[in-house]
């Protein structure tokens, strides 16, 4: 039986010349602003254009666009070696013809394009990320567990999938060994394994046939973030060393340096704006006992009188490092060990600080008749695992709207 034809048949060559398009019209259009004339068909543009394309092909980014595999991080770095390789290219072409490179790069067409070699390539990760929204749902296959398709089932009827996708259940244990034609009989673009059972030895070839053919393969935990956009409490790894290893971006990296420089500057220059106002009218403080990171208690500040700014003393938190700008919920240190004793996973929650806002209150309401403990807790692990500037950015934004223009779910 015919085998699915790799991405790098179809896919990867539509991406490619996706971006060969958008960066000729980008030449165009620079070329335009420079001279105010429109440019004619030479070597040099498409020597750029083809020296760009196979950069960016060597690199991998046409194949992880066309898996849906492609981060907001990657496409920079690519852009970044892209866009100094052809600028070296650029520069050895003038020196062996003799010509001063700097002339050659004061013309101010190279740089410019070059950068907008960035934004294409963002566009091309665009169309990925919201491909669901014209393109024929994705097919999935779910080697999982009886009690992993229980939850998962249980998070999907409660609150639906973010991506929409169809679901193809298999068991793991004692079932016949996986067809290798499979893919192309359902039309696969994934597989989900469980982490309950171990795959036999050749299920475990299969997939990894699967894979070459294009096949995404993820665990219950990864696509769960992906499709659901929050990760049920239920399926968080059980071992301790694989949460460390699972949400260690918590607590590690840049990004959290960032965040914290990011939650003194905000909460500092807002309180220097507000301190002074609340010299003419004194408001009324009350402060409660609640969990921090690390488990650490300290006292959340709030005022008296209840309504959408109450929270604003929680800034002077804030700026004490007590809490984030965008964080889980903060919760009592009642409230915390109820949440341990119903959810083992729920202490997870304490290696990032305490927010404001964050996307477990954010994101969206919780459907009617379900714990809202629950999903709240499963879109906080979501946050702790995929936190970002850029989501922080996001966040913030929705909560202003939120703030001055209340959804009808927040009244």
């Amino acid at each position: 039986m015919e085998q699915r034809t790799p991405p790098s048949a179809r896919r990867v060559l539509r991406f490619a010349l996706a971006e060969a398009v958008l960066l000729a019209c980008s030449w165009a259009v620079v070329y335009y602003w420079r001279f105010g004339l429109w440019p004619t068909l030479s070597r040099g543009p498409i020597a750029l254009i083809l020296a760009w394309l196979f950069v960016q092909y060597l690199l991998g980014t046409y194949t992880a666009l066309a898996r849906r595999q492609l981060d907001l991080g990657r496409p920079l770095r690519n852009c970044v070696v892209a866009a100094v390789t052809v600028f070296a290219l650029a520069a050895m072409q003038a020196g062996l013809r003799g010509q001063p490179w700097l002339d050659t790069m004061s013309r101010g067409f190279l740089i410019p394009v070059l950068g907008l070699g960035f934004l294409t390539t963002q566009i091309l990760r665009l169309s990925q990320v919201n491909a669901h929204l014209w393109q024929p749902q994705q097919q999935w296959l779910m080697l999982v567990s009886s009690r992993e398709r229980g939850e998962l089932s249980k998070a999907i009827e409660a609150g639906g999938c973010a991506i929409p996708c169809g679901l193809e259940w298999r068991a793991v244990q004692g079932m016949p060994a996986v067809p290798l034609p499979l893919p192309g009989l359902l039309n696969l673009d994934g597989v989900v394994i469980g982490g309950d059972h171990q795959l036999s030895e050749e299920d475990r070839r299969t997939l990894i046939r699967w894979q070459e053919q294009g096949v995404r393969l993820l665990s219950v935990q990864g696509w769960a973030e992906l499709f659901l956009r929050r990760l049920p409490p239920a399926l968080v790894p059980p071992i301790w060393a694989d949460r460390v290893e699972a949400f260690s971006h918590a607590r590690t990296g840049p990004s959290s340096r960032l965040k914290r420089l990011a939650d003194v500057v905000v909460s500092g220059v807002v309180l220097a704006v507000l301190v002074p106002l609340s010299w003419l009218r004194k408001p009324r403080l009350f402060s409660d006992l609640c969990c921090g990171r690390d488990g650490h208690p300290f006292q959340r500040l709030r005022l008296q009188a209840s309504g959408r700014f109450s929270a604003m003393p929680q800034l002077i938190n804030v700026w004490r490092g007590d809490m984030s700008l965008v964080g889980p919920r903060p919760l009592t240190l009642a409230a915390m060990q109820q949440l341990e004793a119903r959810f083992p996973g729920a202490e997870l929650r304490q290696w990032m600080r305490p927010g404001m806002t964050g996307w477990g209150r954010v994101a969206g309401p919780p459907p009617e008749e379900l714990d809202a403990v629950a999903w709240e807790l499963g879109r906080d692990l979501f946050y702790l695992r995929n936190h970002s500037l850029l989501l922080d950015l996001r966040l913030l934004g929705t909560s202003l709207l939120i703030l001055l223009f209340p959804a009808p779910w927040r009244q």
